[in-house]
């Protein structure tokens, strides 16, 4: 249980930062680009939806385990 803990802690408010910020967290190679370069809206709606899917999959993980726990 304690690992799901962790998990969350960690791993959500990332997702919730990619969601809210995809174009700061797609730029992690910035030195490698002479000019800043620009993402397509697909790119960052797919960055935005992939996100929120993780946020939602680690919830539940995260319920799913303090089930388990407490059974």
């Amino acid at each position: 249980m304690a690992e799901a803990i962790l998990f969350f802690i960690l791993f959500v408010p990332l997702s919730v930062l990619t969601f809210f910020a995809p174009e700061e967290t797609m730029l992690r190679s910035r030195w490698q680009y002479d000019q800043e370069p620009e993402f397509s809206r697909e790119a960052i709606l797919i960055i935005k939806i992939l996100s929120a899917v993780v946020v939602i999959l680690s919830t539940l993980n995260l319920i799913i385990n303090i089930i388990n726990a407490f059974r």
